[in-house]
């Protein structure tokens, strides 16, 4: 993300407009480039601050297809709900997400972090998108934060979960039948 943001934010933000132009990196990329500097270390901080509270410990490639698979779910839905979205950039809706995946992870491990994270994650969402409460960071970052990017992280968040938990209970009634005809 480092990377990307030296690159210049303009040339890979979600930008509805670009992407209707057959530009669809920009599902993915607008994740990862931020409106500023404040803005990608907030971001950056968040992140790090998953890893360290929840202490999930996913290989290279788990974090690479999580964060993958939450920026698409994410993008889509600004794409099909949000046609009027000039543009978006940032890495929250993201890290929502994440934190929903890591605590759930970890939630056999270390219970009370875990939940506690997950009625953290609850709440912030219910605040920011039925409450007249400002909790964003609007004005520290310089731009119009986009709540709605949260909600689509957690949500998103949650099919996985879902997804994981189908897969799991296929895999082991699989399992099972094959260990009953041996």
């Amino acid at each position: 993300m480092l990377l990307l943001q030296w690159t210049g934010p303009e040339l890979l933000r979600y930008e509805t407009r670009l992407i209707v132009e057959f530009q669809w990196w920009r599902f993915l990329t607008g994740h990862w480039v931020h409106a500023n500097w404040i803005h990608y270390g907030m971001n950056m901080t968040g992140f790090s601050l998953c890893v360290a509270l929840t202490g999930v410990s996913w290989s290279l490639w788990c974090w690479v297809w999580r964060i993958v698979m939450l920026s698409l779910a994410i993008s889509l839905a600004f794409y099909l709900g949000h046609s009027a979205i000039g543009w978006y950039v940032g890495f929250s809706g993201v890290l929502f997400g994440l934190y929903i995946l890591a605590a759930y992870s970890t939630l056999q491990q270390q219970a009370f972090m875990s939940s506690l994270l997950l009625g953290f994650i609850v709440l912030k969402i219910g605040l920011e998108q039925w409450s007249s409460v400002n909790i964003t960071s609007a004005d520290l970052i310089g731009v119009p934060v986009m709540v709605d990017a949260h909600l689509y992280g957690v949500l998103a968040a949650v099919v996985l979960i879902l997804i994981q938990q189908s897969y799991n209970k296929l895999f082991q009634s699989k399992t099972n039948e094959q260990v009953k005809h041996d």
